[in-house]
């Protein structure tokens, strides 16, 4: 009998709650978190495949979806709003916090669906599934400094950009632990692999990391990574991926269009992924080859663009 899904408290907070919805078939990959507060919020909505799990994990908690108050969606990508249009009719009360950039998009993720899913690639974006229009009344846009009051927790929004232009990274004042989106990269626990994620069309090395170091400089007690948990060492984990995001660009740079993409790939992989036992090294490598096209998309943006102030 398949195991219910469920939300485990955090070692960091008390009212802190994780669901692994097991995104793209995956353990230990798709985080969606519980404050269980006056106001109840879960951040993260995972693809449009996951609604379901995360309506069983709220469930199984004891939590009605009807007692939920906010959906946070960290950015618009569809592995981390993709649910939110699916989870709203079973959430009457629930509000979508999303980044003022990403606003329009989940109004009419029309445009942003296609993009996906030309920048993925057919089979990859089947993997990410789709998005359900959001009414704008159900939609709050959030801007750097924001506060979202819960009770005893407190969520700052900060603007993150790097990974995407819409990316927030979220400060719970509380406990003091930052939850990263995408902005920190991955995390890969057991493994203990933390790899760079630089998805195409927009991703932007320089901002990347002056919001890693933006996150360093809050002294976070862990990062919450959506993919995936907690780290409880934030400066290691973020002093690894200011090193590895600049190496991952250069070797994209230098030997891609001369070596090709397999050897690239056999690269970063070598470079990251060697210890890897709990994750398969198929599932890590198209995570890589997303980075790839992205990284090679900055490097042509910034070919075009000419010299940077």
């Amino acid at each position: 009998m398949r195991t219910p899904m469920a939300f485990g408290r955090l070692p960091v907070d008390s009212e802190t709650y994780l669901a692994d919805v097991r995104m793209f078939g995956q353990d230990g990959f798709g985080a969606i978190y519980l404050i269980d507060d006056d106001r109840k919020a879960i951040i993260e909505t995972g693809t449009s495949e996951d609604a379901g799990r995360i309506l069983e994990a709220a469930r199984t908690f004891g939590l009605k979806p009807s007692e939920v108050d906010a959906l946070i969606v960290s950015h618009i990508h569809l592995d981390h709003a993709g649910g939110a249009g699916f989870l709203l009719p079973e959430m009457p009360q629930a509000k979508v916090y999303v980044h003022e950039r990403g606003f329009k998009h989940l109004v009419d993720p029309t445009r942003l669906v296609a993009s996906a899913r030309e920048a993925l690639g057919p089979a990859e974006a089947e993997m990410f599934g789709t998005m359900a229009p959001i009414p704008s009344d159900r939609l709050v846009s959030v801007k750097d400094g924001d506060h979202l009051d819960l009770g005893k927790h407190s969520l700052v929004f900060l603007d993150s950009p790097g990974h995407a232009p819409h990316e927030l990274t979220i400060l719970d004042e509380r406990n003091r632990c930052v939850y990263t989106g995408d902005a920190a990269g991955l995390y890969f626990p057991g493994d203990e692999i933390l790899m760079p994620i630089a998805p195409a069309p927009a991703f932007d090395l320089e901002k990347n990391l002056d919001t890693l170091r933006q996150l360093m400089a809050l002294e976070p007690k862990a990062l919450l990574f959506s993919h995936y948990g907690p780290h409880r060492d934030p400066r290691k984990a973020i002093e690894a991926m200011i090193a590895l995001y600049p190496s991952w660009a250069r070797i994209v740079r230098e030997k891609l269009a001369t070596a090709g993409e397999d050897r690239v790939l056999r690269d970063l992989y070598d470079m990251t992924c060697r210890a890897a036992k709990r994750y398969p090294r198929d599932f890590l490598e198209r995570r890589i080859r997303t980075s790839i096209t992205g990284l090679a998309a900055y490097h042509e943006r910034l070919e075009h663009a000419g010299p940077r102030r």
